[in-house]
């Protein structure tokens, strides 16, 4: 989701992304081939017209801002289906940013930013993915990114289903495989958000929130003004006054002075003659957002502003759009008659975009197209099509819809009479080729009695609703479309059913009764009786708890267990884990080690729902002491998107331990409980920081070492990873590839030198680490590494060069993000004498050659110097000196 107005704006690469601006926020996007791409799947994402707004639907990921930098420019990978004919054919787009990304299920306005850009979003013409294009929107102030481990975001395309089709963002490689679906509207049914176990193709760009960070427009840059004292899309007078008038001026770190318009590409936050040139070289510019016009049924116009179009009595598309999104056809009225319109204003059967009624042979509605012709209609299946009806019923009394205005379109009329005194299904559920609602009513033109849109576990948003009748009461039964011209065939079914007794749990207690006695009983109806039918979980409580073995695993299920009343866990010991008890209802295990060690209790089940975890110790559950906790884990692989564990928490023998689990937020299911003990005598294979491995290593003595134990395993078996360690005393290890990593643009064409503070009195050879990419408007892998020119100078406190010398190429076998190598350059600066600074910079010739992006060190501090002065970046740099 960034857009990258040009090379000089790209300084960096962050952890799990691949590009930036000033700093990449979040890059789930990679290389410009789409290689990080899943093309096999997509997320919708979209803004709908207004009799679609239910499935307005936001793709929501999450990135960490700790820094609560702002947002500057951000780009999404979009496709489509059902229609979608491209990019282009998008209208506009809307910036969300959320303090949570669940807060998007409230509502898809962000709560912290919400900005809507008409027009196309401008597509990155380097993108080369069949089938997706690269889109994105820049700021015309910093966004507010907000501050945190955890901010959502959003880039929503707003675009018409019934000229586009429907939209997508792309599914990416890179990420946690964590993201969200929010759907606040309710119309695909899985409730106002979902977890998704995927990467959205987004990438963001931020800054310091200095407006002057900020590049400058693409075209029309001298039209700072107006006559209403803001831009209007044409360079004139008011812009060379403006300019006049604020000559001197200075930027303050909140805001750019108004005539600062040169030079490219971000301006250089003062009004000077560089401005007053820019202005009288583009005087009499027009840059006006222009499109078609749309007069519906009375055709079309392009290349007006929106202006010329509102003058012209016209619909105005939106920047950059064509005659081609001016649709209208023919329209069938329920009389046979044909007329021309669009599809809104269509009080029939539309026949198609650019249909004519010459060439559509129109029928009548059919006879129960209106109340009044109702049809019979009886027990069992009976064939429905609504192909010819028109819309002719009243609006739905109630909210039963997922609709704004709720309706049923296209609407048949039956009359039924009930067989028995119990409960009546109406069904089209699985039934049906379109999305169906049926509602009944107690006569024509009478009261609503009730009314269903999409039933539980009916695909095709099928419908179904029981309603309680007595023998030879009758009802008009109503079903059509969810929405205007979706027709199709299909079947309703229609059942009477005499109620019987079942089983009904209350809590843990269960009641023979009716459905609608152990309803107003407050319990759950089950078929079957109470000597059938157990209610609520064996091992709901700590006393019940079930006894199992370490090694194990486990099945569990919390779906029918409630809250053991053993009181809140203290999730101080496993903050920032996401655990959110909130009274969740849970189930208990117990073990009792053999030996001496360390036991891992793991919840990792791919088909299993978010879970929190808590382990106590103790002989029981009248002495029991809280020792760990967690909500989300990331050790293993293969999980469902939220699995809690525990990870070698140090046992003793005879010891008993207490395994609640529990889920986020109360959230119940299956899941499998995976207990995994490790002896203090047990031995395995140990690999150490220089990639060497020992074999017949403790636990205990591993560690130590500083290495990672692999148990029961020999040498012979792992493969060591590899790991870049400064052992001289006077270094910087680069940030892991697992960590919060950033990669800086040092480089002589791009204009972009970087510095390391060191406290140095002498270095023999000066090594470090970073990536070689090249950008020519995108990033691409640069496949020549060890040839790109490479210098190390060691810097004063002025950051005056004190030693320069070249530097010659390592390989490394680590990626970060699964796709940037890591490279190494050692440079024989032989100095005696202090220096404050350590500066690494490939010397290219500009875009189209490898460039070095300088590897991020967890500590230590860094400066920047963009060619206006050196100032203190946001994140150190690696560096190891060999004195």
């Amino acid at each position: 989701m960034k857009t990258l107005p040009s090379c000089l704006c790209i300084l960096g690469l962050t952890a799990g992304t691949a590009m930036g601006g000033a700093t990449v926020l979040m890059d789930q996007i990679g290389l410009d081939d789409g290689s990080s791409i899943d093309p096999a799947n997509i997320l919708a994402n979209q803004y709908f017209e207004a009799s679609f707004s239910a499935y307005d639907v936001g793709v929501v990921d999450d990135f960490d801002n700790t820094a609560g930098l702002s947002g500057s420019s951000a780009q999404m990978v979009v496709g489509g289906w059902n229609g979608y004919t491209g990019a282009a054919g998008i209208s506009a787009a809307q910036i969300n940013f959320y303090s949570s990304p669940i807060d998007a299920g409230l509502g898809l306005a962000g709560d912290l930013t919400s900005i809507d850009y008409a027009g196309t979003p401008l597509a990155d013409p380097n993108w080369t993915l069949a089938g997706y294009d690269l889109i994105g929107v820049s700021a015309s102030l910093p966004w507010n990114a907000g501050s945190g481990a955890q901010v959502g975001f959003s880039f929503i395309p707003v675009n018409e289903f019934g000229v586009n089709g429907q939209t997508g963002a792309a599914i990416s490689t890179i990420g946690n495989n964590q993201c969200w679906q929010a759907n606040p509207n309710g119309g695909f049914g899985f409730g106002t958000i979902q977890e998704q176990p995927n990467n959205a193709a987004y990438r963001i760009l931020g800054g310091t929130g200095d407006p002057c960070d900020l590049p400058l427009p693409a075209a029309c840059q001298a039209d700072v003004s107006g006559p209403n004292g803001v831009p209007d899309g044409l360079v004139g007078v008011d812009d060379i006054l403006s300019i006049i008038e604020t000559f001197n001026e200075s930027g303050n770190g909140e805001s750019r002075p108004q005539g600062d318009c040169a030079p490219m590409p971000h301006g250089d936050c003062v009004v000077n003659v560089d401005d007053l040139l820019t202005g009288i070289e583009q005087f009499n510019q027009d840059c006006t957002p222009r499109g078609a016009c749309c007069y519906g049924v009375d055709g079309c116009a392009e290349d007006f502003t929106n202006a010329e179009c509102d003058d012209a009595g016209g619909d105005w598309l939106g920047q950059g759009s064509s005659c081609a999104a001016c649709v209208s056809g023919a329209c069938c009225l329920s009389d046979g008659s044909c007329i021309q319109a669009t599809p809104e204003d269509c009080g029939g059967a539309y026949q198609g975009d650019s249909s004519a009624c010459a060439d559509v042979v129109c029928e009548p509605a059919p006879d129960n197209n209106d109340c009044e012709g109702a049809f019979d209609i009886f027990d069992g299946d009976t064939g429905i099509d609504n192909t010819l009806a028109t819309s002719s019923g009243p609006a739905l009394a109630d909210e039963c819809t997922t609709q704004t205005d709720p309706q049923i379109f296209n609407d048949l009329w039956y009359t039924y009479t009930a067989t028995c005194n119990g409960t009546v299904t109406f069904s089209t559920c699985n039934q049906f080729d379109v999305d169906t609602i049926i509602a009944l009513y107690d006569d024509c033109g009478g009261l609503q009695l009730a009314c269903n849109d999409d039933a539980a576990d009916c695909t095709g948003f099928t419908s179904e609703l029981g309603y309680s009748m007595t023998a030879g009461e009758t009802v008009k039964v109503r079903v059509g479309s969810w929405s205007e011209g979706a027709v199709g065939t299909g079947v309703m079914s229609i059942s009477c059913d005499i109620p019987v007794d079942g089983a009904c749990c209350v809590g843990e207690d269960c009641l023979d009764l009716m459905p609608m006695d152990c309803a107003d009983f407050g319990g759950v109806y089950n078929e079957g009786d109470c000597n059938t039918y157990e209610c609520g979980t064996s091992n709901d409580t700590c006393e019940d708890a079930q006894a199992v073995d370490c090694p194990s695993a486990t099945a569990f299920d919390s779906s029918t267990a409630s809250d053991s009343g053993f009181g809140e866990p203290d999730d101080t010991q496993c903050a920032g884990t996401y655990l959110d008890w909130t009274g969740s209802p849970d189930v208990w295990f117990s073990t009792t080690v053999a030996g001496d060690g360390t036991m891992d209790i793991s919840l990792c089940d791919a088909s299993s729902y978010d879970t929190s975890l808590v382990l106590y110790e103790g002989s029981d559950c009248g002495s029991l002491t809280q020792v760990a906790c967690n909500g989300d884990a990331s050790v293993e692989t293969g999980c469902q998107s939220f699995y809690s564990g525990i990870y070698g928490h140090p046992v003793t023998a005879g010891s008993t331990y207490y395994i609640r689990i529990g889920g986020w937020q109360g959230a119940t299911g299956p899941g499998t409980l995976t207990l995994t003990c490790v002896g203090a005598n047990e031995e395995g294979a140990c690999c150490l920081a220089d990639e060497s491995c020992l074999d017949g290593q403790l636990a205990s003595d591993c560690s130590a070492l500083g290495g990672t134990w692999f148990v029961s395993q020999a040498c012979a078996d792992v493969t060591c990873p590899q790991v870049i360690n400064c052992t001289t005393g006077n270094g910087a290890n680069p940030t892991t590839a697992d960590g919060a990593w950033t990669a800086g643009t040092a480089d002589a064409g791009a204009g972009y030198q970087r510095a390391a503070e060191v406290l140095g009195t002498s270095a023999q050879d000066v090594t470090c680490y970073g990536l070689s990419l090249v950008y020519a408007g995108g990033w691409t892998a640069c496949t020549t590494p060890e040839s790109m020119p490479m210098n190390i100078d060691l810097l004063d406190g002025a950051y005056a060069s004190v030693s320069s010398a070249p530097a010659t190429y390592e390989a490394t076998t680590i990626l970060y993000a699964g796709v940037y190598a890591l490279h190494g350059w050692t440079a024989n600066n032989a100095y005696s004498g202090s220096f404050n600074y350590v500066s690494a910079q490939s010397q290219s010739g500009g875009d189209g050659e490898c460039w070095y992006l300088w590897m991020s060190a967890d500590t230590g501090n860094s400066s920047i110097n963009d060619g206006t002065g050196w100032a203190a970046e946001a994140f150190g740099l690696n560096y190891c000196i060999v004195e």
